[in-house]
């Protein structure tokens, strides 16, 4: 059988292109048909633009015939690496690693899932696909498609807080509230920090402030802000400050709102000059910076990781089950599939009010 998939050709052009999909389900596997899929605006946008990114992205997504990633996360033993320089494109390429589908039939063995299911996969826009049974994240009852298909993007957010070494009670700050952002602050809510944002979008700031309501939700370029962080954060200040906007000033806030050996946690990928990171602020206050990527992305049965990505997926459809992550507040925009052209030059076009954009399949 085959099915038509969007790819992308060219800077800003897609073509819909054949992929053969097997008569026959393979064992420990499950056929998935799409219900929607969700735009990632930072990674999705990169490819479709053209612009410079590590080899590692671009040669992804270049495998076109791959449904999906394995062994994202997993570093299986130690390497010195090349210095990180940006690539040039390398069209074709395909897109999308956020998709809620239904389970249309199961391959021998599989025993958590049936036909009929709801599951959450890290798979392309494609209409109809095969993966192995634990990368189907099953849906629970109660949680919407179009809510369920945000269920991995704020898991960066997730990690990067458990990276920082949150516990509840501690003060977080969230900085850049696009889709990531915004994820991540979702999340902190919903795991017990207080919480402060940061952003400069007023369009972003009025959506958050209507999800958090118990957020302090910031300008960081208005006059007055340090004084209102610091009425809401006495006697202690921000102990764990997640950077999720691209540029020098967004890191350069995260130091100064530190409080005594905060740690900054950066989600945000830098490809340009970060500016004076090392400043006055990291040395006297004695602050950590951290990276972050996100848990492996493997099969929990392996014991790779405390964590995968797959139980931090069902993890988060789990709080949004019990009323507790409202991760519907992120969806912005829906396009048919047919449309997905159309949906990426609106994107490319309002990116900063366009934040999660789905796709329907249906």
């Amino acid at each position: 059988m085959k099915v038509d998939r969007p790819l992308i050709v060219a800077p800003r052009s897609f073509d819909w292109a054949p992929v053969t999909i097997p008569d026959a389900v393979e064992p420990g596997k499950v056929r998935i048909r799409t219900l929607v899929s969700l735009i990632s605006p930072g990674t999705e946008l990169r490819l479709y633009r053209g612009d410079p990114m590590v080899d590692e992205v671009w040669d992804c997504f270049a495998d076109i015939d791959a449904v999906t990633t394995e062994g994202m996360g997993v570093i299986p033993e130690y390497r010195i690496t090349g210095r990180n320089q940006p690539s040039g494109a390398k069209y074709p390429v395909n897109c999308g690693y956020n998709l809620i589908g239904e389970v249309v039939e199961v391959g021998a063995g599989v025993r958590s899932l049936a036909e009929g299911d709801r599951v959450f996969a890290l798979a392309r826009h494609q209409p109809i696909f095969d993966i192995r049974e634990w990368q189907a994240v099953k849906v629970p009852e109660g949680v919407a498609t179009e809510a369920a298909a945000f269920g991995y993007l704020p898991t960066l957010g997730l990690h990067a807080l458990r990276r920082g070494g949150f516990t509840p009670g501690l003060n977080v700050a969230v900085i850049g509230l696009g889709l990531i952002g915004f994820g991540a602050a979702l999340v902190a809510d919903a795991i017990g920090a207080y919480l402060a944002c940061f952003e400069i979008n007023p369009v972003r700031r009025r959506r958050a402030a209507d999800a958090l309501p118990g957020a302090l939700i910031l300008d960081p370029t208005a006059d007055g802000f340090a004084d209102a962080l610091m009425e809401r954060f006495q006697p202690f200040g921000i102990d764990v400050a997640v950077e999720a906007a691209v540029g020098p000033a967004p890191l350069d806030l995260g130091m100064r709102i530190l409080d005594d050996q905060g740690r900054m946690v950066a989600i945000a990928l830098h490809p340009e000059d970060v500016g004076s990171l090392l400043s006055a602020d990291f040395y006297n206050k004695q602050a950590s910076i951290l990276g972050t990527s996100n848990a492996p992305y493997e099969d929990p049965a392996k014991r790779l990781s405390r964590f995968t990505c797959a139980d931090n997926v069902s993890y988060l459809l789990e709080l949004r089950r019990r009323g507790r992550l409202p991760l519907e507040a992120m969806h912005t925009d829906t396009y048919p599939a047919t449309d997905i052209d159309v949906a990426f030059t609106d994107l490319d076009a309002a990116e900063r009010d366009m934040i999660g954009v789905l796709l329907d399949w249906r």
